[in-house]
């Protein structure tokens, strides 16, 4: 592979979850209960961790990811989320943002990687796509066991 497209793909990918970062500083500002706060942080670290780890894959030239998406519950397909947060957001709407945010970022993943035809960038997208899968899976959980059962 090309490494000036390699790097370009990985500065795509590091954006990207740098963006995740902002979205979940900006619910992190949004939540009320610690509880709240403390799952909003954990996400806001992964996402902190993953652009780090573009990053030294970047330098690195190799790309080190699960490729084992989690099991879809089909909530973000259900489920209207409204990405920017938006002050007077309670749980709910933060878990629905949060869900559909993770969709929508696995989904552009599985796009890229089934949209090239190298390995190398097949590889390195399948896996993003996967990690998505599994904070979607976490975030729809939390819907499950939080919000629903009291519905």
């Amino acid at each position: 592979m090309e490494m000036t497209r390699f790097e370009e793909i990985l500065d795509f990918a590091i954006g990207r979850e740098l963006a995740a970062v902002d979205f979940y500083t900006e619910l992190l500002a949004i939540a009320s209960f610690a509880a709240q706060k403390s799952v909003l942080t954990d996400f806001r670290a992964m996402e902190e961790g993953h652009a780090t780890m573009l990053t030294n894959m970047k330098s690195r030239h190799t790309v080190f990811l699960s490729d084992t998406p989690a099991v879809d519950l089909g909530l973000a397909r259900r489920l209207a989320a409204e990405e920017k947060p938006a002050a007077g957001m309670d749980f709910q709407d933060i878990l629905v943002a949060a869900i559909g945010k993770e969709d929508r970022a696995g989904s552009l993943y599985a796009e890229l990687a089934s949209s090239s035809s190298d390995a190398e960038i097949k590889s390195a997208f399948g896996s993003l796509a996967a990690e998505e899968t599994r904070h979607k899976r976490y975030f729809e959980e939390l819907y499950e066991t939080e919000v629903a059962r009291d519905n």
